[in-house]
């Protein structure tokens, strides 16, 4: 949730005072708000609407040391700590410059982007404790964000999601040949990082809105705050859903149905007709808890409502099958779009998690309790006070619905008592070693995190 998206279009805040505010042990952050005397005689907001229930840690969750891979440079990560669970290890393994997103290659090496850096990194595990071996795989790339391998005709292929299009290469011993562009003229700006995962020839991606909150996206021209697929080969590019403020990971469930990780808007209106008489305005105990961000399937013609309608919490306390309400300024009668209709979201995430990695653990090798379900990673956001801090959470998948359970937070600690950072984590991918490997572009790490056995 970048700052150039602060505000909602025509919502001008009421006034009111925030008291001060303290850093809760764990993941969520709680904002104790008291009026001023101007305001005192507010009926108070219903809780439902603006308390965000507490994810659960996947285990209780205490300080593990961060130890140092030899011949690497700890940097902002000296003498830190990460809260995991009990008998977990942490490692600072690698430095890479605004690490964002990563893949390992079938060959055993992890491919990192780099962002606004402009580069491809490969990471070459090493014996002996050591770090990796760092190699820059490919430079002078627009905004490299999203990385996705895949075989086709006995070649491995890397998909690179740049600014404006979306490139693949052959890859073979750690080197890449025949560069050719898959998709070209896509929209930049805004929430311009572009995400891909690949299945059976077909590559998937995002197009994130220009802007926080304005329907003007949606007539664009190319189309906006959508996801999309194309073939490998450039052809039969398509919208599969529209109404995606801004998707981040995406990711195949076991059932073979493309997940996406998104990001909601940031400021908005409060949307309920109640007793309040906060309609329409931007209440800062609202905004602190809504709209959650979401993790939801995308199939074609799915449709998520953005801007015009807000994910409701209210009832909803494991933030599951979450309904939406119409937005009170872009949609207030409901005449845009029927927000009772559009696709329910399967899971929610508290409010300015900003999720960026998503991906699945099935087939992945890691302990059985982690074997089968989905990792989220959470950038942290500022749009909150305190700022809601990064996170690492993990979500089982339940075969009997084929839908994700609620997440449970597995790693934290990058977020200071005074809600000041020393690190963000951007992506948690598993390893072939059965560890977690995470990256963090304001550190500019990339740690190991390996549970007990």
């Amino acid at each position: 949730m970048p700052p150039s998206s602060r505000h909602a279009a025509g919502v001008r805040p009421k006034p009111r005072i925030a008291a001060a505010a303290a850093l809760a042990a764990g993941l969520m952050l709680a904002l104790s708000a008291c009026t001023t005397a101007d305001d005192s005689s507010d009926p108070p907001l219903p809780a439902g609407a603006t308390t965000a229930p507490t994810l659960q840690a996947f285990s209780a969750l205490s300080p593990v040391p961060l130890s140092t891979a030899r011949g690497v440079a700890a940097g902002a990560a000296a003498g830190r700590s990460l809260n995991l669970p009990r008998g977990w290890s942490a490692e600072v393994w690698a430095a890479v410059p605004g690490a964002r997103l990563a893949a390992w290659t079938p060959d055993g090496r992890l491919l990192v982007s780099t962002g606004r850096g402009g580069s491809l990194v490969l990471l070459t595990p090493q014996p002996d404790g050591r770090g990796p071996a760092v190699t820059p795989l490919l430079d002078g790339l627009d905004n490299p964000q999203g990385v996705a391998l895949t075989t086709q005709l006995g070649r491995d292929i890397i998909v690179v999601g740049e600014e404006t299009r979306l490139v693949a290469w052959d890859y073979a011993k750690g080197a890449v040949t025949n560069r050719r562009v898959i998709l070209d003229g896509l929209p930049s700006g805004g929430h311009g990082s572009k995400m891909v995962a690949v299945r059976d020839g077909q590559v998937f991606y995002n197009v994130g809105s220009a802007t926080n909150s304005d329907a003007v996206d949606r007539t664009s021209t190319p189309q906006r705050a959508t996801i999309a697929q194309v073939g490998l080969d450039g052809t039969g590019n398509r919208t599969l859903a529209t109404g995606v403020r801004n998707g981040e990971g995406l990711s195949f469930a076991p059932d073979g149905t493309l997940f996406a990780a998104i990001n909601q808007a940031d400021n908005q209106p409060y949307p309920f007709r109640d007793s309040s008489g906060h309609y329409g305005e931007t209440v800062p105990e609202y905004v602190n808890e809504n709209p959650v961000d979401q993790i939801s399937r995308i199939t074609a013609g799915t449709e998520l409502g953005w801007p015009y309608c807000l994910p409701d919490i209210r009832g909803h306390d494991d933030l599951t099958d979450l309904g939406y309400v119409d937005h009170p300024v872009t949609n207030p009668d409901g005449d845009e779009l029927d927000c009772a209709g559009i696709d329910r979201t399967p899971l929610g995430l508290p409010a300015h998690s900003a999720p960026v990695g998503f991906v699945f653990t099935n087939g992945s090798g890691l302990p059985e309790a982690l074997a089968d379900g989905a990792l989220i990673t959470a950038h942290g956001s500022w749009n909150r006070r305190p700022p809601r801090e990064p996170y690492v959470a993990y979500s089982a998948w339940d075969a009997g619905s084929n839908s994700l359970t609620p997440a449970k937070v597995l790693v934290t600690g990058f977020q200071n008592a005074d809600g000041t950072r020393w690190g963000r984590c951007v992506d948690a991918v598993p390893g072939p070693d059965a560890s977690i490997y995470v990256t963090d572009d304001a550190a500019g790490l990339v740690y190991r995190l390996t549970p007990g056995r």
